[in-house]
């Protein structure tokens, strides 16, 4: 199994990580410390936290991670760990594409719930349990045994339907810090990508100074406003692409004005055209 530092290295992860099948997994345990970089994903990412010291920055929001935590970060959401090199830390991490999880009984729904409320799900007793005995049997099946692939689809399908009943039920108290006032901010922003969008608009609507929106929301998320929208903006194109839309209705439909913009911030952002991206 390729290791997340040889993904790394090979240039595939970099910003934005990089997934062609339908999904991807990583068995880790390092001591390599260090504040990342906010980045975002294209594709859904569950990690399954075993040891260490870390907190993970999700959207603006701060988790304390403990042992046996799963976190869900959803395909957009801007995010960084914060690492303790002093400790060990242990995870599983399944990189998930999300048309993959849609196409088997909407397996994505326990990222559309963690939005809502938590993306951090800490169980204790058998549900936990259960959940990390499959995620073990599903990273240690054995490359050589008969219908090997079948076998691993089908761990992951039934780690997908644990974790998404987990979801629906209640968990115990999850600790996380952030500030209501930019978690509103960025609801109201990704509920209004088609609107104009700007910093005197949206302080104006929540009644904050422009000066103190302006820096608790980079503080918070790692982005301006601005460069935020305009990130939200594009990957909500990138998905229209995806599902057909010519690069002009996904410019429109994205929030944006001007096509001529949109080709240049798409191309800076992706790295290839809108229409490439489509044919890819």
């Amino acid at each position: 199994m390729k290791s997340l530092d040889n993904y790394i290295a090979d240039g595939e992860y970099g910003k934005r990580g990089y997934l062609k099948e339908n999904y991807r997994v990583f068995n880790i345990k390092d001591s390599r410390g260090g504040d990342f970089a906010f980045h975002y994903h294209e594709f859904d990412k569950i990690v399954l936290f075993i040891a260490g010291s870390v907190t993970y920055i999700v959207e603006g929001r701060e988790y304390v991670l403990k042992p046996y935590d799963i976190l869900l970060v959803r395909h957009g959401d801007i995010h960084k760990p914060i690492i303790d090199s002093s400790t060990e830390y242990e995870r599983i991490v399944i990189w998930l594409d999300n048309g993959f999880l849609k196409t088997n009984h909407a397996l994505d729904s326990c990222f559309d719930v963690a939005v809502g409320s938590s993306r951090l799900l800490r169980l204790s007793g058998e549900k936990r349990a259960k959940i990390f005995s499959v995620a073990r049997e599903f990273i240690g099946d054995g490359e050589s045994e008969f219908a090997n692939d079948l076998m691993r689809d089908t761990l992951l399908l039934q780690l997908l339907i644990l974790i998404n009943r987990a979801v629906t039920d209640e968990s115990e108290a999850v600790d996380f810090v952030s500030d209501s006032r930019i978690d509103s901010v960025i609801d109201y922003i990704n509920a209004n990508l088609l609107s104009e969008l700007s910093v005197e608009k949206i302080a104006k609507e929540f009644f904050i100074s422009r000066y103190y929106l302006m820096h608790r929301f980079k503080e918070l998320t790692g982005k301006t406003v601005l460069s935020y929208i305009q990130s939200k903006r594009l990957l909500r194109a990138a998905a229209l692409l995806g599902k057909g839309c010519s690069a002009k209705e996904a410019c429109y439909k994205s929030g944006y004005r001007d096509y001529s913009v949109f080709l240049k911030a798409f191309k800076k952002e992706f790295d290839i055209t809108p229409t490439e991206y489509k044919r890819q």
